[in-house]
Order: structure tokens, then sequence, then C-alpha cells
């Protein structure tokens, strides 16, 4: 009788243990990685991240520069950089901090690349505008100018890691892409997107479309490549 007292005694105790385990073991399964255990939660580290791809910037390295102020003053032999993400110029100062510069004290400026040797020149129209959008905060890289010019906005984009869902794309890190862009900027400050092939030129230069096409077919130009979108703009305004 004795023995079988203490059997019963045991066989609670280990259900009572498993119940336990169960409970426990719930408290594992949310979805999301969490650990809920009432009013404490922590979240579990994802290890399959792999952090951060590529760089905001139009050139990672501190470069060269100079910056033409509103009010006339030009600081040469800057360093700066341009963050393409947020659109903002920024300057490393002497003591070795940087700054954000203002867009509104800027008319413009240059970095001068030392490997490529090539002066990329942004400038901020103040009267930049589009049918939908006020754009006179941004700087625009000057492709070419004339009575209509060729103008791109640098831009980036991050996209996000995409590796946690059962149909995701097992990309396990954030990258930063280009996502430039094109306008045709008139003297009036109004622009135009547009994109690298004949259909969306000749659309946005409408008023002289059958000439620029003959011109287009006389010089082979497919607008393929941005040189193709110089010639072609700089061929619009000689006609």
């Amino acid at each position: 009788m004795k023995k079988i007292l203490i059997f019963a005694f045991l066989t609670a105790c280990c259900s009572s243990l498993l119940a336990q385990t169960e409970n426990a073991n719930n408290l594992i399964r949310d979805v999301d990685g969490r650990l809920n255990m009432g009013t404490y939660t922590t979240s579990s580290f994802d290890s399959r991240y792999e952090g951060l791809k590529g760089s905001p910037f139009f050139i990672s390295e501190w470069i060269s520069g100079e910056m033409a102020f509103v009010d006339g003053r030009v600081f040469k032999e800057v360093p700066l950089k341009y963050n393409a993400y947020s659109k903002e110029l920024v300057m490393k100062r002497p003591g070795g901090d940087s700054i954000i510069v203002f867009p509104y004290q800027v008319n413009s400026f240059t970095i001068n690349d030392p490997v490529t040797k090539a002066n990329f020149e942004f400038k901020r129209y103040p009267s930049a505008h589009t049918a939908k959008y006020d754009m006179r905060d941004l700087y625009f890289l000057t492709l070419y100018q004339g009575k209509t010019s060729l103008v791109k906005l640098i831009s980036k984009t991050l996209k996000k890691a995409d590796y946690k869902d059962p149909y995701s794309n097992n990309v396990r890190y954030d990258t930063f892409e280009d996502a430039n862009e094109y306008f045709l900027l008139k003297a009036d400050g109004s622009l135009t997107k547009i994109k690298k092939n004949k259909k969306s030129v000749l659309g946005a230069l409408s008023d002289k479309e059958e000439a620029l096409k003959a011109l287009m077919e006389q010089e082979k130009l497919d607008i393929k490549t941005e040189r193709d979108l110089v010639v072609a703009v700089a061929k619009y305004n000689a006609i």
C-alpha cells in the first residue's frame, strides 16, 4: 500500500513538471521571435541578418570641393560629401567634425573627383518645380546648360532586407541603390522628367518633335546613354 502511494505521488509530480515544460515551450512560439513572459518581453537575435551594403553618399570619401553661397561668398578646397539618400550637402570643418549645410544658404557646389578627374557641379534652382512639387531646395547635377537644360537628380533609396517570410527573396542585408532621375529644365524653372529613350525625349520636346526626330536619326542617337541625352537636348536648342 505504501509503495502504491509513493508511485501515485511521483506520477503527479511528473505530470506537473510536464505541464510546466509545455507552458514554457509555448512562451517561445511567438511568430516574430519575441519571448513573452508576463510583463517582461525580450527579443531574440536573428543571426541571418548581414548588415548594410552600399553608401548613401554620391561619393563615399571626403573630396575637396567648392561652395558658392547666396551672399556671394565662395569657399574653396573644402572637404565635401553629398548624401544622395537624404539630399543633403555635408561639409567637414577644420576641427574634424562635420555639419549639414542648409540648402537656402547655397547656390551651388562642385565636387572634384581625384580618381576620374571629373568635376561634378550641383546647382540649386530657386524657381525649380514640377507640375506637383516645389523642388527649389534640391541640388541638381548639371549635365548640359542652355535655353533648355539637362539636369540630373542624384538620388538613392534604401532597400530593406527580405528573408523572414516563407516566400522572401532571401536577401539578408539592407542595400542603398541608385535611383537617379533626369529632368529638362526650362528658363521659368519648370522641370519635366524624362527617361533614356526616344519616346520620352520626343514627348517632352514635342514643340519641335519632327525636326528633332530627324536630327536623332541623322546622328544615330538611340538615347540609351547619358551622352545621347546631352546631344539630343543640345540639338533641340539649336533648332
